[in-house]
């Protein structure tokens, strides 16, 4: 590729190459551990399948600690998907039942944020694969042996593997916003009442700081929770305020050129 450095992957490669070696290796290590080590095939197959579910096909936003965190509270989500697609299984309505209903709450949940909508398709496959053949329950034991060595690997591969940059939470972002409009605001109380070039533009860099398209997907505020809705009318009403204060000190400087 002509203009890059040798040596160096292109920044919209470099993301989708670390979750690539990361859903390989923990893919790989739970599966041969299982399969080679152990000779438990179940456990080898949900261990690779529980790899591939919540690294591959999921697309939970943020760094790769947040994802963990993110893995590792859903644990428990897995195990209960594994246990009602392994019993529900064993018939056809209620396999097909379950899948109606586990498909719903999945999808609703997208409500909750793009953490809980990022996982959602990689745990619908954690209750889809006990519903291939065998359909026996009599292997549950293994199969959540194996989600769950899966997942645990997954957290530490996030969590060690390839450490990438936190980037400053939204509520650091809506703290300096708020910061630079209450000097803007202490300026324009004072004689001249008007604000210089500087401070003008690091008000606007502020409230551009806030807008969704510069906020990474994790951190923005947006769940159903008080939490969330706090932050997002924070930000709104700062962003507002921080645009008009440059509008208010050019009026004060044409008044005073009068």
């Amino acid at each position: 590729m002509s203009g890059v450095p040798a040596g160096r992957i292109p920044a919209p490669y470099a993301a989708p190459g670390r979750r690539a070696v990361q859903v390989t290796l923990v893919a790989a290590g739970g599966f041969s551990l299982f399969r080679y080590g152990l000779d438990r095939p179940v456990a080898a197959t949900y261990a690779l399948f529980a790899a591939v579910a919540l690294g591959g096909l999921s697309r939970i936003p943020g760094t790769g600690r947040q994802r963990a965190v993110v893995v590792l509270r859903l644990i428990p989500v897995g195990w209960l998907l594994v246990v009602v697609g392994t019993y529900l299984s064993v018939r056809t309505w209620s396999a097909v039942v379950g899948m109606l209903v586990v498909g719903f709450a999945l999808a609703f949940s997208a409500v909750g944020g793009p953490r809980p909508a990022g996982a959602a398709p990689g745990l619908q496959l954690l209750y889809i694969l006990p519903s291939f053949p065998p359909y026996d329950p009599g292997q549950l034991g293994d199969r959540l042996l194996g989600t769950t060595t899966g997942m645990a690997l997954l957290v530490l591969a996030e969590a060690l593997l390839f450490p990438e940059r936190t980037p400053p939470p939204y509520r650091a972002r809506a703290a300096h916003a708020a910061a630079v409009a209450a000097r803007c605001t202490t300026l324009l109380a004072a004689p001249p009442y008007t604000l210089s070039r500087a401070e003008i533009r690091t008000a606007r860099e502020a409230g551009h700081r806030l807008r969704s398209l510069t906020v990474p997907e994790a951190d923005r505020p947006a769940g159903p929770g008080v939490r969330d809705r706090a932050l997002s009318h924070t930000g709104l009403a700062t962003r507002a305020l921080l645009s008009r204060l440059p509008r208010l000190s050019a009026m004060s400087g044409a008044a005073s050129g009068r």
